[in-house]
């Protein structure tokens, strides 16, 4: 009966045992799912910033490090970062607060490594570098003094300023600061523009970061001078015959008011003399054709200051209404689009003048021309019912086409077509140019509304291909000349057949200039003067075709630079600006400067003006140069030195 017992209690501890085992993460081989392990403690950490706040040499200083994550009391120490490094010499930190003190008897940046100890067993550890700068005390800059063009914009002004402990700040505490220009609090750079004429002075104070803050004051001074006088590109090139025109030269920079005169060449034919006070002229122009003149301002400076302009207008015939052969509108190949306007209720059906569009085409003859129009194949909903004509210039109907219907190679049929087919409203002529051989003929296509109901709304296309250019000059506008320098410009002409020869009908060239058989105008100008003239192209063809043009060459001093190749000095962390100067030449300019050896100062390509704030003294030395419209340039070597100023 025991042996029993035993042998029953022995199985039902087995069995609990095994039951008990997946729980305890046993199994022999499981996966420990269940298992749980502790994060580790987080770190003991120096929470400072590694930059520490400043000081001034042999003054008073404290700081205290801090750390986090530590057990117990902490201890600390300081190290120099390495044997040659600059240490916080005068400065000790107490092992049991952390509190970094002393008196700085050290100048710059100074570093050191700080390492920090716990209570733990074993103890944990903590280290990190840091830097200290002690600066000399705060110095009040000398006066500076700033000359600024008006308007101009100012980027490289700095109000000076040593020492001190970082960061500082800047204020305008007295006098007068121009309006225009703003001071940045935390740089001391002044930018901006003035917006004044004038000698400003004012008062900047200075502030560091030290506890308790320094503060000086220094006084800084600003001559607003009149910026470069300059003319505004301000008289458009094309006027419209016979149309009221208002028009006004524009002056620039320098101090008004201004007086303006034309001190070369001619208005168009109809319009005022310039205003000498406002630079307004208007009128009527009654003549077609280029004009060229020059205008001359001078401002009201102390020192005047005096520039000449170059301008160019062109009077064109306006393009109008074109419900008229007389008004039609001139057009080549390619594809149009267009609305027959205005409307105009039409009695019984029938069209009435206004709803009429026409347009010119010139071609060679022989050409074999398309027209077609294109208002129902638009997809439009109620497009016109166009109808399309060729007219010769007198009004009279062409009778050299071909209707759309016709698959033949005869051009018989008179040039009218009001429907491609009984379900397509739109047009189309194949119209042979009549005329003898190489003869620019000129033809007029008319196309009206059938139905008389056009709205400026109903748009059509009108496509043209086929026509056969004539020739025509290319070159109308030529280079000035410089006055007794070499000069060089070919004529072309497009749609030529063989060689082109040329010739002047009428007017004359500049005296020195001559115009070879070949288009070619060469020589050297001798007169300065504006010079009209017609240049003929007759090519090979034949019969040959021939073309004229209208030129005009104006002949002008050759550029020159006039201001000293020794500038005046600059001085080291102060603006300076320096213009080019220039005689005779025509605009416009171009720029260019070359040098190995530059302190700093940048010049407006457009212009020539240098400006900039030089960083370094020393003796600097480059090429500028300069040329205008006739391509001839001249250069100058030029020198500046910079020096240490008071």
């Amino acid at each position: 009966m025991r042996k029993r017992l035993q042998r029953l209690w022995y199985g039902s501890s087995l069995l609990l045992l095994l039951l008990l085992m997946p729980a305890c993460g046993g199994g022999g081989g499981g996966s420990g799912e269940n298992f749980q392990t502790s994060p580790p403690p987080p770190a003991l950490t120096i929470t400072n910033d590694s930059i520490l706040p400043g000081t001034l040499q042999n003054r008073p200083y404290s700081v205290t490090l801090q750390a986090i994550n530590g057990v117990g009391a902490l201890t600390w120490s300081i190290a120099p970062v390495a044997p040659t490094a600059l240490f916080v010499d005068g400065l000790a930190i107490d092992p049991g607060t952390g509190v970094l003190s002393g008196t700085a008897n050290f100048l710059g940046t100074a570093g050191f490594v700080a390492t920090v100890k716990d209570s733990a067993s074993p103890p944990n550890t903590a280290t990190k570098g840091f830097t200290v700068t002690a600066s000399l005390p705060l110095q009040a800059p000398a006066s500076q003094t700033f000359t600024l063009g008006q308007f101009a914009d100012n980027f490289a002004l700095f109000v000076n300023s040593s020492d001190g402990v970082q960061p500082l700040t800047f204020r305008v505490s007295g006098g007068t600061f121009p309006e225009g220009l703003k001071l940045n609090g935390h740089t001391g750079q002044i930018g901006g523009g003035a917006l004044s004429l004038g000698t400003f002075v004012c008062t900047i104070t200075i502030q560091d970061s030290y506890n308790p803050p320094e503060v000086v004051s220094t006084q800084v001074t600003f001559q607003v001078s009149a910026p470069q006088l300059s003319l505004a590109d301000s008289v458009p090139q094309q006027i419209l015959l016979n149309r009221p025109f208002n028009g006004r030269v524009i002056a620039l920079g320098g101090v008004p008011p201004y007086r303006f005169a034309v001190s070369s060449g001619a208005l168009p034919s109809g319009l005022s003399a310039i205003d000498r006070s406002s630079g307004e002229f208007n009128g009527t122009p009654t003549t077609l054709g280029g004009y060229s003149f020059d205008v001359s301002v001078t401002d009201s400076s102390t020192t005047p200051q005096s520039v000449t302009g170059s301008f160019f207008m062109d009077v064109k015939k306006p393009l109008g209404r074109n419900d008229s052969i007389g008004t039609a509108t001139l057009i080549d190949n390619g594809s149009f689009s267009a609305s027959i306007s205005p409307y105009i209720d039409p009695p019984d059906g029938a069209p009435l003048p206004a709803d009429n569009d026409y347009y010119k085409l010139i071609s060679l003859s022989g050409a074999t021309v398309h027209l077609e129009t294109f208002a129902q194949r638009a997809g439009v909903t109620g497009a016109l019912d166009t109808v399309l004509e060729v007219l010769d210039g007198s009004g009279t109907r062409a009778a050299t086409c071909r209707l759309p219907d016709d698959t033949s190679t005869k051009f018989a049929s008179s040039c009218i077509n009001d429907d491609i087919s009984s379900d397509l409203l739109d047009s189309a002529l194949d119209f042979k140019v009549p005329g003898s051989g190489n003869t620019a003929t000129t033809f007029y296509v008319h196309v009206l509304d059938w139905r008389g109901d056009a709205r400026p709304d109903m748009l059509y296309g009108l496509q043209v291909f086929g026509l056969i250019a004539p020739m025509s000059i290319q070159t109308t506008s030529v280079l000035p000349a410089a006055r007794s320098l070499s000069y060089s410009q070919p004529l072309t002409a497009i749609n030529s057949i063989g060689a082109v020869s040329w010739s002047i009908p009428s007017g004359s060239l500049p005296p020195g200039l001559m115009l070879n058989s070949s288009g070619m105008i060469t020589g050297t100008a001798t007169t300065d003067g504006t010079y009209s003239f017609s240049v003929k192209a007759t090519d090979s063809g034949n019969p040959p075709q021939t073309a004229t043009a209208p030129v005009v060459i104006k002949v002008v001093e050759p550029v020159q630079i006039t201001s000293p190749a020794t500038w005046p000095d600059a001085c080291v962390n102060k603006p300076y600006t320096f213009a080019i100067q220039t005689l005779g030449g025509i605009a416009p300019f171009g720029w260019s400067f070359i040098s190995n050896n530059w302190l700093g100062l940048f010049m407006d390509q457009s212009t020539g003006v240098f400006t900039g704030t030089p960083l370094v003294t020393g003796a600097f030395h480059g090429t500028v140069g300069v040329n205008d419209a006739t391509t001839h340039g001249v250069s100058q070597q030029i020198a500046v030195t910079v020096k240490q100023c008071p």
